[in-house]
């Protein structure tokens, strides 16, 4: 496989061919990363934790990439025929697929979640000795249907310019001990909270997929005392995954005995 970014985009081969698709790459290569940033998933905004969400829906359910890109496809369409202040009849003619599509996505999303829950919560009790809950939010009210909900929101959708509910706006509410933890939890807690994520979410990876998932785990140390780490290491080594470490420290054998080493050195990489 290979990857060639340029101006002209992303361009990528496999097996010597060209690929249909990033998502086609995607299928052949399914990997996560834990990293100093990966705490920006609980920081940041809900954009963020939507992607996570999508990554694990994707690898479970093939389908959904399809129905992602035929919801985004309406989306714009219609928040263009917002921006240019097209009449209703013309914005509208678009709910029907936006809702057809929408529906599929919330629903894969929602079944994910509830799949994503139990495994997250073992892992979280682990790492943060906390309760960790979660909770899918669509777009839009839970009582309302999504075309029920883009009927009441028109005169938003038309002052702003752009389509104010659906599975676009959706999140990943977290919460732990009952308590949301955006500003609540350490830079510390904030990376093994979003480890237990990744990890249970690696988890879920189909144990019939042509091709099992790679973590790369870098400089895991940072942000986390001695006992922290001890407990991320144990819940990354206690799965069958292929691991690759990066870290400052050449000795560093919290994992064990690597099964090949590398050193970056003068711009260039050597093997051991």
């Amino acid at each position: 496989m290979g990857v060639e970014g340029s101006t002209a985009g992303v361009r990528a081969r496999i097996g010597g061919t060209k690929a249909a698709s990033l998502a086609e790459l995607a299928l052949m290569l399914p990997v996560q990363i834990i990293d100093p940033e990966v705490h920006r998933l609980i920081e940041e905004g809900p954009g963020r934790r939507r992607r996570f969400l999508d990554w694990g829906v994707f690898h479970v359910k093939h389908t959904f990439v399809g129905h992602w890109q035929r919801y985004q496809q309406a989306l714009k369409q219609r928040n263009a025929a917002l921006k240019s202040r097209q009449p209703r009849t013309v914005v509208s003619a678009w709910d029907s697929e936006l809702v057809s599509y929408g529906d599929l996505v919330t629903e894969a999303r929602s079944q994910y979640v509830q799949s994503l829950l139990p495994q997250a919560a073992i892992i979280g009790r682990n790492l943060l000795g906390m309760e960790l809950r979660l909770h899918y939010r669509p777009g839009w009210l839970r009582n309302q249907s999504l075309s029920e909900a883009l009927q009441q929101s028109w005169n938003q959708d038309w002052e702003s310019g752009a389509t104010q509910v659906g599975p676009h706006r959706a999140e990943l509410s977290i919460r732990l001990d009952g308590l949301g933890v955006k500003d609540r939890i350490s830079r510390g807690q904030q990376k093994l909270l979003a480890a237990a994520l990744l990890v249970a979410q690696l988890k879920l990876f189909p144990v019939d997929a042509p091709v099992q998932p790679s973590l790369l785990l870098d400089d895991p140390a940072a942000e986390l005392d001695d006992d922290r780490l001890a407990g991320l290491i144990r819940e990354v080594t206690a799965h069958s995954l292929q691991l690759i470490v990066t870290t400052l420290h050449g000795e560093f054998s919290a994992f064990g005995e690597p099964g090949r080493r590398f050193t970056v050195a003068g711009g260039g990489v050597e093997a051991h």
